[in-house]
C-alpha cells in the first residue's frame, strides 16, 4: 500500500509469462485506478488541428490513389485503460475489385505512467480489414476485424501479445479530409477495448 492508501501491484509476468499493467486498488471504493496524464488529450487535440487546416487547404482533388493517412487519438477502457496517439493509414480495395473493402493499418502509443521508478512502455499494431456498407449518405459505416498485436516493457521485461480484433466505426466524407469515429476491441490475453477518433487526408 503506498501512501495514498492505494495497493500498487507491479507491472511483471503473470503465471503465463505475461506481463500485465499496474493496477492502482482503492480499498475504499474497491476499484481501480490508472493515472493519465490530464492535459494530453487537449494538446493532442490541438496539434492535430494544426495540422489538419494547412493539409486541407493545400488539397484540392479527391484521391486517385486509394490510400488514405492520417492521425489518432485513442482511449482504452479495457485492460490498458490509458490515452494514446497514433496513426493510421487505409487503403481502398475497390480500386482493384468489386467490393467495399478496406484494408486498414495502426500504430498506438500508450502514454503510461512510469510508476515506481520503473518505466513502463505500451504500444500497439492492428491490422484490419473494413467492409464499407454502401449509403447515399456523406458517412459510410463500416465492420471488419483483423489482428491486433500488444507490446509492453516495464524495468526491462517485455511481452507481446496477440489477439483478434473486431471493429466497427464511421468514415465522414467531406472531400479530402475524412473524420472518423470507431471502436474496437481486441480478445486475447490482454484485452483491450478502444474508442479512437482520428482525420484521414486522401492522398
Amino acid at each position: 500500500m503506498n501512501k495514498e492508501g492505494f495497493h500498487v501491484s507491479s507491472f511483471c509476468p503473470d503465471s503465463r509469462g505475461k506481463i500485465r499493467p499496474f493496477i492502482f486498488t482503492d480499498p475504499v471504493n474497491n476499484r481501480s485506478r490508472y493515472p493519465m496524464k490530464r492535459f494530453a488529450p487537449l494538446v493532442t487535440v490541438a496539434l492535430i488541428l494544426a495540422v489538419a487546416f494547412p493539409l486541407t487547404a493545400q488539397a484540392q482533388m479527391e484521391s486517385s490513389s486509394g490510400f488514405e493517412i492520417g492521425p489518432r487519438v485513442t482511449i482504452d477502457v479495457g485492460d490498458i485503460e490509458e490515452f494514446a496517439l497514433g496513426g493510421d493509414v487505409r487503403y481502398d480495395l475497390s480500386q482493384n475489385v468489386e467490393a467495399p473493402v478496406q484494408l486498414s493499418g495502426a500504430f498506438d502509443f500508450y502514454f503510461a505512467d512510469d510508476q515506481g521508478g520503473t518505466d513502463v512502455s505500451i504500444y500497439t499494431i492492428d491490422l484490419n480489414a473494413h467492409y464499407i456498407f454502401p449509403t447515399e449518405e456523406t458517412f459510410s459505416p463500416y465492420a471488419g476485424g483483423g489482428i491486433g498485436i500488444t507490446a509492453s516493457e516495464a524495468g526491462g521485461v517485455s511481452s507481446t501479445d496477440t489477439g483478434l480484433n473486431l471493429v466497427g466505426g464511421v468514415e465522414f466524407d467531406t472531400g479530402t479530409l475524412q473524420p472518423f469515429v470507431q471502436g474496437q476491441i481486441t480478445i486475447g490475453d490482454l484485452d483491450r477495448l478502444g474508442i479512437t477518433g482520428g482525420l484521414l487526408f486522401a492522398l
